[in-house]
């Protein structure tokens, strides 16, 4: 059975999460050029557990998965006009559930941006100065896994 589809129309609370998610988005790729121009030609791309450089590369590659990331809040965004395309094990049925299926996919792509900006900056920072650490990393993916777990509860407890 396909879920149900439902028109989403703009309010004032999208507009917000879309406004900040666009003053995030150019802070996140200002700090990212200027950084860039700063960074050695070779960076730490991959750190262990401990926060231990273990793979270094061009100071170019972070530009792809920050491109990625970016694309990628920028599609989870944009899924929530789209409320039947969220891949959540909960069946939706309620408009309350809808509207915190729209507003987790929200939350995430600003968390999905704090990412972006912390990983940029573990490698052509931190990594630049010292040894980084993958605590802030660890720390983000976390509060992401949280917001899903906690929305996914809220939306059951609405049927």
């Amino acid at each position: 059975m396909k879920p149900e589809k439902i028109k989403v129309n703009r309010t004032l609370e999208g507009n917000i999460f879309e406004i900040v998610f666009l003053v995030l988005l150019i802070a996140v790729w200002v700090f990212i050029i200027l950084a860039l121009k700063k960074a050695p030609d070779v960076v730490p791309t991959h750190f262990d557990a401990v926060g231990h450089a273990t793979s270094y590369d061009s100071k170019y590659s972070i530009l792809f998965v920050t491109i990625f990331t970016s694309i990628g809040g920028i599609i989870m965004l944009g899924s929530a006009y789209y409320p039947h395309t969220i891949n959540i094990p909960v069946k939706v049925k309620t408009p309350r559930q809808y509207l915190l299926a729209i507003r987790m996919m929200r939350v995430l792509s600003l968390t999905l941006l704090a990412l972006t900006a912390t990983i940029a900056y573990t490698s052509l920072v931190a990594g630049t100065h010292g040894e980084p650490s993958a605590i802030p990393i660890l720390a983000i993916v976390g509060v992401m896994f949280a917001v899903i777990v906690i929305f996914n509860v809220l939306i059951y407890k609405a049927s």
